[in-house]
């Protein structure tokens, strides 16, 4: 089986990259670093390639800054290495997490799993999940979720080689973050689960993503249009939880 461990990082971020990298060596994991897109270096030619302000302003409550846009843009370089290094599926790892001593075993418990039958699988979550419709044990106390809400963060996940394909389909114009635009996992029709306990989590870093550009009076005037969405968002969840995935068979 074909796996990598990407680590998203930014050229300038020398400590997160240094205390990231050796967790994963003190634990024998081998790793990739993906250097991050910093959206405000973006050209306004580049922006326009890949972000569209009204399609965002449809999609979502407030235009995007520019760290928002980098993020995605920095996962889809991460999704595009899966598909070009014909991967059956990789671990992504933002630079401000930190590993649980489980994370090897975790792992290898997806490799005993069929990539083929699930997408994008969150490892982390802060609070307790919502709509969760079935959980699975797997070994080392670890269980694996099946819920129709998904929780925000993108600091750590696999992504299979299916789910890396479905996800680039969809995502220009990038319209929301990107760990929101998951979270309408039923447009993309992706099969994804959650991992708990978490087992890769925040180290505790100050968030990098720019939020130049949010003024305050701008995302109050579009109070009413944040309020619309969330009662579209539930109505979907809703009315698509019965399409959830089966469980991942295991090989064998």
């Amino acid at each position: 089986m074909k796996f990598k461990v990407y680590i998203i990082n930014l050229d300038s971020s020398v400590d997160r990259w240094e205390q990231l990298s050796s967790q994963c060596d003190q634990m024998g994991i081998e790793y990739e670093r993906v250097s991050a897109v910093r959206g405000s270096e973006l050209t306004e030619q580049e922006r326009a390639k890949v972000y569209d302000l009204p399609t965002n302003l449809e999609k979502y409550d407030k235009r995007l800054n520019d760290g928002e846009i980098g993020c995605y843009l920095s996962h889809i370089k991460c999704w595009e290495k899966i598909i070009e290094e014909e991967l059956d599926f990789a671990l992504i790892l933002e630079d401000d997490v930190s590993l649980r001593e489980n994370i090897k075993e975790c792992i290898a418990q997806f490799f005993s799993m069929d990539s083929s039958d699930w997408d994008y699988i969150k490892l982390f979550h802060r609070k307790r999940l919502k709509m969760k419709v079935a959980s699975l044990n797997l070994d080392e106390g670890v269980q694996l979720h099946k819920v129709a809400k998904l929780p925000a963060s993108t600091c750590s996940q696999f992504v299979s080689q299916v789910g890396a394909k479905k996800l680039l389909k969809h995502s220009f114009p990038i319209a929301r973050p990107v760990d929101v635009d998951i979270q309408y996992w039923f447009e993309r029709e992706l099969r994804c689960f959650v991992v708990s306990p978490p087992v890769a989590v925040p180290a505790g870093f100050d968030s990098e993503i720019d939020i130049i550009g949010q003024h305050r009076d701008y995302v109050q005037r579009r109070a009413f249009k944040r309020i619309w969405l969330r009662v579209i968002y539930e109505i979907n969840v809703l009315l698509n939880t019965f399409k959830l995935s089966p469980f991942p068979k295991m090989k064998g």
